[in-house]
């Protein structure tokens, strides 16, 4: 489950020699090794000046400010290494922004899960309120509507200097607003697997309600879709190869999907061994597609 931590270590790090620091003494493909060192993250987050030497630095260079930031408005990246980056998330109470500007910055009150561990320490301000749960993502294929065994963990805080460990793709949290502005630190760790997908999820219904694909299978959803409407033979078998091999099922599917738009009646032995592919989406459409053909050559 979530690790609630309480490192002895405390003082205070430069951001500097905090990278330097998970830079030589970190794995980050290690959970234990990530664990231990957690009294380095608190002793950044003592560091009452870190945010404002940072800004200091950040303001004086506009021109270049978060260039490499891929993350939402909310982030402020602080520095990166082999494996992990270390970033800042600013935690804003209710405002004058609207519901749907509030969502699409800040995710609150949305459970979700990330496809990446990390650890994360209360900052500034008294830190947002949490509820977490936990679920198997090995259970799940992902698709909307999905059912999903969801165990409710607890409802906490982030207070400064709290630290707690999320696991890739098994933890689940939903923040819901502080009641000041709050800053929390972020150990983002990279996950060596590019299939890896972020869901969200409805606990009143136990489902699951959208998925985030990686970039990999976001763009090798848009390669099967070019070689769907860019018919070509010689694209067929390899087609048709995705349906069967590739590990992500968003990617079989829209395999599957474009290889009965380019290749018709050829396509038929890929959609009878969809039917008992494990992704329920799959099957619906390989059934359905079936049907319709069935349908088809009865009418005619």
């Amino acid at each position: 489950m979530t690790h609630t931590l309480t490192p002895a270590e405390s003082g205070r790090l430069e951001l500097a020699d905090y990278l330097d620091h998970i830079r030589a003494t970190v794995d980050p493909h290690d959970p234990d090794s990530v664990l231990e060192s957690a009294g380095a993250l608190r002793a950044l987050s003592d560091n009452t000046d870190l945010l404002v030497d940072h800004l200091h630095q950040e303001l004086a260079d506009l021109a270049s400010w978060q260039s490499d930031n891929r993350y939402a408005g909310q982030s402020l990246l602080l520095g990166r290494g082999e494996g992990f980056l270390v970033r800042a998330n600013i935690w804003m109470p209710p405002s004058s922004l609207t519901a749907d500007e509030e969502q699409a910055l800040h995710s609150y009150e949305t459970p979700h899960d990330h496809a990446f561990s990390f650890l994360t320490v209360g900052h500034l301000g008294p830190g947002y309120a949490t509820t977490i749960w936990e679920y198997d993502p090995t259970a799940v294929n992902g698709h909307p509507g999905e059912p999903v065994d969801l165990t409710f963990l607890e409802q906490t805080t982030l207070p400064p200097g709290k630290i707690m460990y999320y696991r890739a793709s098994r933890d689940i949290h939903a923040q819901h607003h502080p009641t000041e502005l709050s800053v929390s630190l972020n150990l983002l760790l990279d996950n060596p697997d590019p299939l890896a997908e972020q869901r969200f999820f409805d606990p009143a219904t136990s489902t699951i309600t959208r998925t985030n694909h990686s970039r990999s299978v976001s763009a090798h959803r848009l390669l099967c879709d070019l070689a769907g409407h860019l018919a070509d033979d010689r694209n067929t078998p390899l087609l048709e190869h995705l349906t069967v091999h590739h590990p992500a099922p968003a990617v079989r599917h829209a395999a599957l999907e474009n290889l009965g738009r380019s290749a018709g009646a050829q396509a038929l032995p890929a959609l009878e061994r969809a039917a008992h592919d494990p992704y329920p989406a799959i099957r619906a459409h390989a059934l359905r597609t079936l049907d319709e053909w069935d349908r088809q050559e009865g009418a005619g």
